[in-house]
């Protein structure tokens, strides 16, 4: 009697599971999703390109001995900001000065030879007429040769006050000095001219970096097609990234593009100018440049 009394009890089970199911709600629809609208419209984008570019001085100049003499003394400090005209080294100015002053010399007998020459030539030229003196065209000759002379000595002795006034060796431009390059006692000025330091100026930098030649020629002629525009004043801005990955607070202005394309790598130079007002960047770093 207990065997058929098993199924019964399961399909009892059974039943009483499916009326359970049926008695639940059925689930709810989930809601319907957000959807935004964006409205599609041109407008113009700059075209950049992430380049890396060398920093070189706006000017730079040597600074050279001009003329021969034993070098005295550096009367700058290494490193520091001169300004353009300042004495940065004194040569031995004593046989400068000896050479001006046999120069005056010379021009002061050459003003005396003249003097004799003028007074005998006006004498002549009074006593031709009076048949005094057959002519007077060799005292006017000797006259001459005389002021020639004069002239001359007058060339020299310029030309030793230039010598002399180059014994202090004078900053060509304004800028940051650099190290010295002779030592005190030298002899310097004979056959070329001794380097003696260089000065830069570094208020301003340029930013020196190159661009394939078919990159280049694909941007030149969407300008031509009017779908390029240069920001700035007509000049195309760059942007600076330091070696740090920090963006630099001063924009630089593109001036210079190249004409001839490397025939070893294709690329065609370019060049930027790039404020440096608190000459923190250095000549020689390499940065990264938007452009």
């Amino acid at each position: 009697m207990t065997a058929p009394i098993r199924p019964l009890a399961l399909s009892c089970a059974l039943l009483l599971a499916l009326a359970a199911c049926k008695s639940e709600a059925p689930p709810q629809a989930p809601p319907p999703p957000d959807v935004g609208v964006v409205t599609v419209a041109p407008q113009t984008v700059p075209l950049q390109r992430d380049m890396v570019g060398r920093l070189s001085p706006f000017r730079s100049s040597d600074v050279r001995a001009r003329v021969p003499g034993v070098l005295l003394k550096r009367v700058y400090q290494e490193g520091s900001d001169v300004k353009e005209g300042q004495v940065l080294f004194l040569i031995d100015p004593a046989p400068l000065q000896a050479a001006l002053s046999a120069s005056q010399a010379q021009l002061a007998s050459a003003q005396a030879t003249y003097t004799n020459a003028h007074v005998a030539a006006n004498r002549a030229r009074q006593l031709a007429p009076q048949k005094f003196v057959s002519k007077s065209d060799n005292a006017e000759s000797a006259e001459r040769s005389a002021a020639a002379a004069v002239q001359q000595a007058k060339a020299g002795v310029t030309s030793a006050r230039i010598n002399l006034d180059y014994a202090s060796v004078r900053a060509p431009i304004a800028g940051r000095a650099g190290k010295q390059q002779v030592t005190e006692g030298a002899l310097v000025g004979t056959g070329d001219a001794t380097l003696l330091t260089s000065v830069d100026q570094i208020d301003q930098l340029y930013v020196n970096f190159s661009i394939s030649a078919s990159e280049l020629d694909a941007l030149r002629r969407a300008q031509g097609a009017g779908d390029v525009t240069l920001q700035g004043q007509g000049k195309a801005q760059v942007e600076v990234l330091l070696a740090d990955g920090s963006l630099y607070d001063q924009p630089g202005t593109l001036d210079f593009s190249g004409v001839v394309v490397d025939p070893q790598t294709g690329a065609v130079s370019l060049r930027a100018l790039l404020p440096n007002p608190n000459k923190s960047l250095l000549p020689g770093s390499f940065v990264t440049i938007k452009a």
